[in-house]
């Protein structure tokens, strides 16, 4: 949104956020001078025999976008970092297994879309197993990529399911039109400002945003009618309305396979018949990283580095963001 709809109470708090961001990062840019990025890693969780399960995570928002740190340059986007994941694990061929270990709400439609076209062809070419472990969360989107998976086991606190598709967004017309604040943007045509929170939203362009969330959700729905071929097709649409489900309702209408902790999901992973390795054996459980933090246990397996900075105040207020995007997401 422009400046120049904005009083001068509003202009002094937009510079007094944009002096403290910048002094935050000035400040941290002296107590933390840029690095480089480090190699990527093999970390070793546990195990001690020749063959490994590898460890790929997928946590918070499910999006291609990288992120900026106070420590270091920015943090490759989920979509890069799973895409390298996968890569480095067809080239070991000692890799016998994959867990996706997931804990997100979802995110946008195209990056879990990606994802989750990158877990099918790898398993096409690899041959192994995938499996994916829900943690506290995996709906929509993460639930999505989950579907490219052999089998499903879920933590038994989990929380999954949100199969649907929403664009968020808020209307501020009315708002803008007490305080004599008016839009003055042009438009090469009606629909060109569609979803604008300045202007009151047409029949029309209503309905061209819903047919864009239904074919959206279309989309979605086949996904799941294909990863979950136990559950009638009939029962699939009663229950992908974008409700969510706890991990005993899950496995109870067939949206997951198994309960339990992680040593649960190597047990099952062992048993699947792709798996190569002895399934008597104790598998080195690694995962990827990079830097040199150890790691030792499955909790610490995160393919993140870094602490997000977020200008979402300033950047609101300058037009810097939009939120005009499609998610597959849990969006509460």
């Amino acid at each position: 949104m422009p400046l120049r709809k904005f009083g001068l109470f509003s202009l002094v708090v937009l510079l007094s956020v944009l002096f403290t961001e910048s002094c935050v990062i000035g400040n941290s840019m002296n107590l933390f001078p840029p690095t480089t990025k480090s190699e990527f890693e093999e970390k070793l969780i546990a195990g001690k025999d020749q063959e490994k399960i590898v460890i790929i995570s997928i946590e918070g928002m499910i999006s291609d976008e990288s992120k900026s740190s106070f420590f270091g340059p920015a943090s490759d986007s989920m979509v890069v970092r799973v895409k390298e994941s996968l890569k480095r694990a067809e080239r070991d061929s000692d890799v016998k297994g994959v867990i996706l270990k997931i804990n997100s709400p979802g995110g946008t439609v195209t990056a879990s879309d990606i994802i989750y076209q990158e877990i099918k062809k790898f398993k096409e070419r690899k041959g192994i197993p995938v499996f994916a472990g829900f943690m506290d969360t995996a709906a929509s989107g993460a639930y999505y990529i989950a579907m490219a998976t052999d089998s499903i086991g879920a933590h038994p606190t989990t929380v999954t399911g949100s199969v649907g598709v929403i664009m968020s967004g808020i209307n501020v017309k009315e708002g803008l039109d007490k305080l004599g604040i008016k839009d003055q943007s042009f438009t090469s045509g009606p629909n060109k400002a569609l979803g604008s929170p300045t202007t009151e939203m047409t029949a029309e362009q209503r309905k061209i945003l819903q047919s864009i969330i239904d074919s959206l959700y279309s989309r979605f729905f086949d996904v799941v009618k294909k990863g979950r071929p136990k559950v009638s097709e009939s029962r699939l649409k009663e229950i992908c309305d974008g409700r969510i489900f706890t991990a005993e309702q899950a496995q109870k209408e067939g949206m997951i396979d198994f309960i339990g902790y992680f040593d649960n999901f190597v047990i099952e992973l062992m048993k699947h018949p792709r798996y190569e390795g002895n399934p008597q054996g104790s598998p080195r459980i690694v995962t990827y990283q990079r830097g040199k933090v150890p790691v030792e246990n499955i909790y610490q397996a995160t393919d993140a580095k870094g602490n997000p900075i977020s200008f979402g105040i300033a950047d609101k207020l300058l037009g810097n963001e939009t939120n005009a995007k499609f998610l597959y997401l849990w969006d509460i």
